[in-house]
């Protein structure tokens, strides 16, 4: 299942860019490693972060 995700991610990098494959990673908090390195909020991007803090009211409430 994880070669599938990873391949999701790479296909999303390719047709709407890295920072929204790094979003979709982050918010679904999906942390292997490849393709980004985006699935926790402490190896994500900081705007990736501040991306999807922005979007969701469920992820990643900095307080």
């Amino acid at each position: 299942m994880s070669a599938g995700l990873d391949m999701a991610f790479a296909l999303v990098g390719r047709i709407a860019g890295d920072t929204v494959a790094q979003m979709i990673q982050l918010a679904h908090e999906y942390d292997p490693r490849p393709p980004y390195d985006a699935g926790s909020p402490d190896t994500a991007p900081a705007e990736v972060v501040e991306a999807v803090r922005g979007i969701s009211r469920f992820v990643l409430r900095g307080e």
